[in-house]
């Protein structure tokens, strides 16, 4: 629980500092990443769509012109982003100060969620998947885009940011994060891998609840 609070601060001072030019600072590698997500969610089913760690919106944005005109949420745990979000897009989404793995939404209230750029930041991934999985209709779809270790250069990322400052915490291998995504109640139907230039290596998973047993005693 320690080392969950020291993640935790280390995030929320990383981007309470980024957050007032975040999206000037990596343009290219933003746009490709969330562009990824909004491709595969356009013919998704999405009344309801919640964007875990939506940062300063630009997913949110993007998905305002989904064909279902959805109901938006989005939820972040540093103020700071969650401001410059609401400064993009207004009313248009309903905003939250919230963690990833506890959501502050009733079990299955979305049809669609989506979390890009963020699974390598959770100090307990297994936590916010079962989150995703515990607020998803039964019939509802998993977006995750992130770095991807099975990239040498992400695999060299992961061991190296763990020494520094910034709040990375495990970037997954696309094998990593199906089996991940099954022990929390979640099936991969299907997934990509892509390089966006020559130094970031990204994957994007599309994942399913597993039907829950129902036990009957007689």
């Amino acid at each position: 629980m320690q080392a969950d609070k020291l993640e935790t601060e280390k995030l929320l001072k990383e981007y309470t500092a980024l957050a007032p030019a975040y999206d000037r600072y990596w343009p290219t590698y933003l746009h490709a990443s969330l562009s990824m997500t909004a491709e595969l969610v356009a013919d998704l089913p999405a009344d309801r769509v919640l964007d875990v760690a939506c940062g300063t919106g630009q997913l949110l944005e993007m998905l305002i012109e989904h064909p279902d005109e959805p109901e938006l949420f989005g939820i972040d745990r540093v103020p700071a982003m969650l401001e410059v979000a609401k400064q993009r897009i207004g009313q248009r989404a309903k905003l939250m100060e919230a963690s990833a793995d506890e959501l502050p939404f009733d079990q299955a209230a979305f049809q669609l969620v989506t979390c890009t750029n963020a699974l390598h930041y959770f100090p307990d991934a297994a936590a916010a998947l079962r989150e995703m999985r515990r607020v998803l209709v039964p019939s509802g779809n998993l977006v995750i885009t992130d770095w991807c270790r099975d990239y040498a250069t992400m695999k060299l990322l992961n061991r190296l940011l763990p020494w520094t400052r910034h709040a990375h915490v495990h970037t997954f291998s696309l094998g990593e994060l199906e089996q991940n995504l099954a022990r929390c109640g979640l099936r991969m139907i299907g997934s990509s891998r892509k390089k966006i230039d020559w130094f970031w290596g990204l994957m994007i998973v599309h994942a399913v609840p597993v039907p829950q047993k129902v036990s009957v005693f007689t």
